[in-house]
């Protein structure tokens, strides 16, 4: 293979990784717009160890919350949030409306961060496929 076409598919791998990057910022973004806000109390932080490949251990992490939505109460796994927090917590956290079980500790940094990695990307892949396609002539 080319020195052109390995520059080419690395093009391709960035624009790729970017359309990524945006997708998942339009979906945090969609999620920030259409969910709720609403308290709720870190009521219990799961660890596990989780063999790796090298002979390792990953730690995984659930965190869950228990907040109230129309009068009833849920206790659920808290999705897309950090991991600094204790039990007892009194964090914001954003619900579905149409499902009160769906609860994320998103926030609008995330689509933010998202989105520029999304830009840087695709630009480096945009780039990226310029310069092996002049360079080649």
């Amino acid at each position: 293979m080319n020195n052109r076409m390995k520059k080419l598919i690395a093009a391709l791998v960035l624009l790729a990784a970017g359309v990524i990057c945006f997708v998942f910022g339009a979906t945090s973004s969609k999620e920030l717009k259409e969910y709720r806000q609403v308290t709720a109390v870190v009521t219990e932080i799961q660890r596990e160890l989780i063999p790796d490949s090298d002979g390792g251990n990953t730690e995984q992490m659930k965190i869950f919350v228990t907040y109230s939505v129309g009068g009833k109460e849920y206790t659920e796994e808290l999705q897309n949030t950090k991991t600094n927090m204790k039990q007892g917590d009194a964090i914001t956290v954003l619900y579905n409306p149409s499902d009160p079980t769906q609860v994320s500790g998103a926030t609008k940094g995330i689509a933010v961060i998202q989105y520029a990695l999304g830009a840087v990307l695709t630009l480096a892949g945009l780039g990226t496929a310029a310069f092996a396609l002049l360079k080649s002539r």
